[in-house]
Formats: structure tokens, sequence, C-alpha cells
């Protein structure tokens, strides 16, 4: 059995359960036999806690609702601030099922949906998330000019105020102004990122400008916006960020989600940290159309931080997220400090995931970020200051480190790093930034998917300069996708470093590549038998990589919008092993030509009609 037969094989195995050793038994709860009905807006949490810790070392539970609506209200305000509330606590739970039947699970306030945390065997099925009244405000603009914005707010969907010519708007247990996070604009009619916008465009002065009342529910924003959008133009507003994400998957192993309609969640819709197979099977996070909305999540769609085993998308879909549609990644730990020849202290990082005992790390010089050896971690442990606040993890390895590691050097958890598969998912211009982050060395497949992102359809990165997110990786495969008229809010906006990618691909890892010997950071990135139906010249932009391919793709012009970024459809900054052919370019595609930058002709390997290689000399 071949490589990818093996991951088939495995694959089907996985979404069958077969892999998640669930039990023959099942203990089944309807839950409307014990007092739980549809329809009634009362709240159900107290009593749902009640049934899940009664329940919760039963084997192979499930918990079945009925079709219909069910309440589910944050606990209120403590010391001034809103305390999250979970819905469905599944903490230290195995072999859970919960079954929705097409539910519509309904939450106010600041409210966890879903927790899973230290668990296994977690199956999550047919049922919709959404707010009445959600933590993003929409406006539709009627008029601008110079010295002032005229929107047009819907008070009942979303209530607001003006106090002291200031606007404040009214939720469920909370009243919050407009925070200076992304307010993007969308295109009244198909609720798509105007073209050529990304964040806070009308300007950072939209945040302290004073606002009057007009009447009729109308509104006066006086500041002098920096573009003037056309009258229709929908812009949404945020009223927090990150605060307690939807389906919270963490140190767990084996959770399914399926058939699931997420149209609204505080921070992420689903996010996994140092989690173990995960698989999400029609799951759409998306605009609630049926309420006129252009959002969905505050941020991102989906996002999984140090996991491992295999993560799988089928059949999903994106809208309206406040940030990208997925990120897989790990997390780099710097070296602060070379304690002793065993130990090191490495920075802290709200995002950290560490090693446990046993652990595998990858060094890494921080100048190359190439992973230069292995080292084995016996131990982790905090480290406070003298006022107790953290500083660090001393990290504890099983033999010397001197000479090897150095203050600045880079360490990578080589244990949990996932395979990934993206399958026949569509990813849309109606939400922010890009559709697929992916930085992780195991096996990843992104096939048969549509793409017509407003940023780059696929970035792949890995960064030592702000985020720290790793993953340098070592096999990719991108075929049969269709990408349609992506990357129409580009790069030559000056808002860095918030760029929505370089190209309708963008492979761009933080190292920077000095010259033609320079080692490659990522390898082996196929990408082939894909439909590109693009305006402009930026297909593939690749930084870094050995062992690229671009091959056997259909390249079809459009007129769907102008042209706009740099004049070239494959730019190749210090890459190695490349190949080009077998391309299938439309009569009218603009360039048919090839940048390098850091390499030798000799690096791009072409077969059938070849593109022209230029070299960038800047």
């Amino acid at each position: 059995m071949n490589c990818n037969s093996l991951v088939s094989y495995l694959m089907v195995l996985f979404l069958s359960g077969s892999v998640y050793g669930m039990s023959a038994e099942d203990h089944t709860i309807r839950i409307s036999d014990l007092g739980i009905i549809p329809n009634t807006k009362e709240n159900i949490i107290p009593l749902l806690d009640k049934i899940l810790k009664k329940n919760k070392d039963k084997n192979g539970l499930r918990l079945v609702f009925e079709n219909g609506r069910y309440d589910f209200y944050a606990e209120g305000i403590e010391n001034g601030i809103e305390k999250t509330t979970i819905a469905f606590d599944l903490e230290q739970m195995e072999n859970v099922t919960i079954e929705g039947n097409g539910a519509d699970f309904i939450f106010h306030g600041r409210v966890m949906p879903f927790r899973i945390q230290r668990s296994k065997n977690i199956y999550l099925r047919n049922f919709n998330i959404d707010w009445d009244r959600p933590y993003n405000s929409q406006a539709k603009i009627i008029k601008a000019s110079d010295h002032y914005v005229d929107m047009e707010i819907d008070p009942k969907e979303y209530p607001y105020e003006i106090v002291n010519d200031t606007i404040w708007f009214l939720g469920e247990g909370w009243r919050r102004k407009i925070v200076p996070q992304y307010t993007n604009l969308y295109d009244e009619k198909t609720k798509d990122i105007i073209f050529q916008t990304r964040d806070r465009p009308l300007g950072d002065s939209l945040y302290n400008a004073k606002v009057t009342l007009l009447g009729e529910g109308r509104v006066r924003f006086h500041f002098k916006p920096l573009i003037k959008p056309k009258p229709g133009t929908i812009i949404v507003f945020f009223h927090a960020t990150y605060l307690t994400n939807g389906i919270d998957i963490k140190e767990s192993a084996n959770t399914r989600l399926e058939n699931i309609n997420i149209y609204h969640t505080l921070s992420c819709g689903v996010h996994g940290y140092k989690s173990e197979n995960i698989s999400l099977n029609n799951v759409h996070i998306i605009s609630n159309d049926k309420k006129d909305r252009a959002f969905s999540t505050i941020a991102d769609a989906t996002h999984f931080n140090g996991c491992k085993g295999h993560i799988l998308f089928e059949g999903c879909s994106v809208s309206g997220a406040g940030d990208d549609f997925m990120n897989i990644h790990g997390m780099y730990a710097k070296i602060l400090n070379i304690i002793n020849n065993r130990c090191v202290l490495v920075a802290p990082n709200p995002r950290y995931i560490g090693f446990d005992p046993g652990a595998n790390a990858w060094a890494l010089d921080s100048a190359t970020m190439q992973r230069n050896y292995e080292l084995k971690v016996l131990k982790q442990q905090p480290e406070y200051d003298t006022q107790d606040k953290l500083i660090g993890y001393i990290i504890t390895f099983d033999k010397s480190i001197l000479g090897k590691l150095q203050k600045g050097d880079l360490l990578e958890n080589k244990d949990r790093v996932p395979t990934l598969t993206v399958r026949n998912c569509k990813m849309l211009k109606k939400n922010r930034a890009r559709s697929i982050l992916v930085t992780t060395p195991s096996e990843v497949l992104i096939e048969n998917n549509y793409f017509n992102s407003a940023g780059a359809a696929i970035l792949i990165e890995g960064d030592a300069d702000m985020w720290f997110e790793s993953g340098a990786v070592k096999n990719v495969i991108i075929r049969n996708n269709v990408f349609e008229d992506c990357y129409t809010s580009g790069n030559n906006i000056i808002d860095n470093p918030w760029g929505w990618g370089e190209a309708v691909i963008s492979i761009t890892p933080s190292v920077r590549p000095s010259g033609i010997d320079t080692p490659a950071y990522h390898r082996n990135i196929k990408i082939e038998k894909n439909v590109f139906r693009h305006y402009d010249y930026a297909l593939l932009f690749a930084r870094s990589v050995d062992g690229l391919s671009f091959t056997y793709n259909k390249l079809i012009k459009t007129d769907s919008y102008p042209q706009f970024y740099r004049e070239t459809n494959i730019y190749l900054d210090g890459c190695r092993n490349v190949k080009v052919g077998k391309n299938n370019f439309s009569d009218d595609f603009p360039g048919k030509n090839i940048t390098i930058k850091n390499m030798r002709f000799s690096d791009v390997y072409q077969y059938g009609d070849k593109l022209l290689i230029t070299e960038d000399k800047e």
C-alpha cells in the first residue's frame, strides 16, 4: 500500500469513527424528556449543565434535541466585567454525541457555545449557532463627503444611543463603543469586500468621530474619510475582539463536527489547541443571509495551534468571518537565555504550546530558520520574577546543548505537526483577509476547492518576526482547485504589516534570502491541475522554497476587475529546484512570465511552452 492509499484508508476509518474507539454502549437522553423544550426562549443552560454533570461518566452518552429553537443566556456581569458562560461544558468526557436534529442554538451575551477540554471522542452534529444580538453591528452608508459620512442603522437589529456626541451600541448585558478593529466595507448586493479596500478603509478618524442623530434611523459621523464609498455600501462595526471562541477544543482527541452552520461567534468559530484529530464535515461558518448580515465570526473562522494527528475540512464554506478561514500552525519558542549546559529560558507567549516531557524539539538558527538538529525535552517549568509575573519557561534537555544553542535561537515542537486535508470547500471574498493559512511539515492536501478570496487564496508563511507561527512545510499538494478572481484587495494598499498576501498563492516566510546560495525554508510544494480564472498578473509569489512545481494548470483571463499589481505571473525569491511546465494560458492572459531574485536561471526548469524569465535586480 503506497503513502496516498494509506492516507485514504486511514481517512475512511477516521470519518466512519472506527479510529475513535467509540463504545458499543449507547446512553441516549432525549432532552425533552428531562424538561428542555424548544421554542420557549427560556435559558436552558442551568438544566443542561445538570444533565451533563449527572451523566458525565456515562459511556456512549447521546444528547438528542428536538428540532426548534433553544436559548442560552450569559450569567451576567461580575465586578463590572461580563463573565464568560459556557453552554455545553464537555470537560474530561469521552464518547459523547450532541445530536441537534437541525435545532437553532441561539446565544445571548458573552457565551462560549461549546468547550471541549481534555476529552476524547466528541461528536457534534446537525445544529445552527447564532446570536439574536451579535457583537457586531451593521450599517449602510447613505452619503460620504469630505467632512462627514451618513449611515443608516437598523435600531431594532443593532440598538444604539448617542450620548455627548458619542455613539454607544447596546446589547444583552453590554453597552459598547466601536472597537478600532477592521471595519471592512462590503458591496450592498453581493456582500463581497469592496475591491481594493482592506482594513479600516475609511481611516482611523472614524473611531473618534463625533456622531449626531439625523432621525429615521440615520446618523452622521463627523470626520474626513480616506475614501468615499458609494451609497448603499455596507460597513461592519466590531464591539469586541477575541472574547471567547464558538467551539473551543483544547487538549482533546478525536473531535468530529458535522452538518453545522455557525452564523456568529465572539472570537474564532472553531478553535483547536494542542488537540489531536479534528474533522469538519459540512461545517459552514457563514453570514446569516436571512437576517441580511454581512458578518459572521468576530475572528478567524477556524484556527488550530499546536495540534497533531489529522485535521480534515470536507464540504465546508465560509463568508463574513472577521479574519482568515483557517490557520494551522505551531509556535516557535524564542530562547531568551542559556541557563546551563542542559537548560534554556524561552520567551512567554499567550499562545505558547510548549513541550510535554519526552517531546522532540527542533533547534533552529534564527538567522536562517533551518532545522539544524533534534533535541529531547525532559521537562518544562514556568519561571516567574519577584512580582510573580511570568517571564518565560525553563526547558531541560536530555543532553548538553553548549555550543549548539545560543540566545535568540528558536525551538519548534516536532511532535505537534498535523497533517491537513481541505477538500470540496468554498471560500468567498465575503470575509476578511485570506482563505487558507498553513504551516506544518506534515502532509498537506488541498484539492477540489473553490476560491474567490479577497486576499491570497492560500498563504504559506513561517514567522519569526511577529506571531512566531511555526512549521516550514515539507510536502504540500495543491491540485484540481478553481481560483476565481482572487486577490482583489492586494498589497498595493499601504497598511503594512497587515497585508493580505502577495499573489493568489502566496508563500512568504519571514526568512529573507541573501543570495543565490541561501538554503530554502520550505520544501516540496506542488501546484498542479488547477484552474485560475484571473483578471491580473499575480498568480504565485514564492520565497525560499526548494522543490516547487507549477504544472498542468489552466489560466483564463477575466475582465471582472482592473489590473493593479506586480506585472509578473510567477515571482520567485531564493527558490531552488523549480519546475514550470505544461500550463495552458489563454491567448489574452497578461504576462506569461517569471521573475527571479536571489536565484540562478538554472534554478528554474521549464518544459512545454516556456515562460519569459527575467531577473529582479533591485
